[in-house]
């Protein structure tokens, strides 16, 4: 049985608690080890479950000696910028209703060019796309709210323990949305 992840849990509810839970180098590091490996290391190369972080960051296999990082294959991968700023930018385009622009990353995160941060969000935009998906088309309008049940007590909309998403959709002559799905096309 695969569990869904769980705000709060498995990933950080909102910005000031990305902050306290990823406040040193090291448990970036420990958490994309656990996305990873979720049960522990996997050698890639030979398959083996035994091996060690070494001081740089990377884990040895003690089965075949190879030297593995858990970025590799990842958006992570080749980078020379601080895990540091690529999980603070990892909250910006999901976390504001306006998105964000990469001006506004570079400066926030001080990076020495425009082009670092172009690639950060470009790689993160590629991430979020499902494949295979139909673009939207024309007229498209984007909104945010919160999912979860209200919070006894709480005035309003009450936001502790809910999930922050954003939706678009398309608009068209008859109203929102697209034709709807023919047995054939799906």
């Amino acid at each position: 049985m695969t569990l869904r992840p769980t705000a709060g849990r498995d990933y950080p509810r909102s910005y000031a608690e990305l902050r306290a839970w990823f406040d040193e180098d090291g448990k970036r590091l420990d958490y994309v080890d656990w996305l990873r490996w979720p049960d522990g290391f996997v050698c890639p190369n030979c398959g083996g479950s035994v091996g060690w972080r070494l001081s740089e960051g990377r884990w040895k296999c003690g089965g075949c000696n190879r030297k593995v990082s858990a970025t590799a294959g990842t958006i992570f991968d080749r980078t020379r910028t601080p895990l540091t700023a690529w999980f603070a930018t990892a909250w910006r385009p999901v976390g504001d209703k306006v998105g964000v622009s990469v001006t506004q990353v570079q400066r926030e995160m001080e990076l020495g060019s425009y082009q670092t941060a172009w690639a950060m969000l470009h790689r993160y935009r590629t991430v979020m796309v499902r494949p295979g998906r139909d673009r939207l088309r024309g007229d498209v309008e984007v909104d945010e709210s919160f999912l979860g049940s209200p919070e006894p007590g709480l005035p309003s909309r009450g936001a502790l323990g809910k999930v922050l998403f954003a939706a678009p959709v398309e608009l068209d002559e008859r109203g929102f949305g697209r034709e709807p799905f023919s047995p054939s096309t799906v």
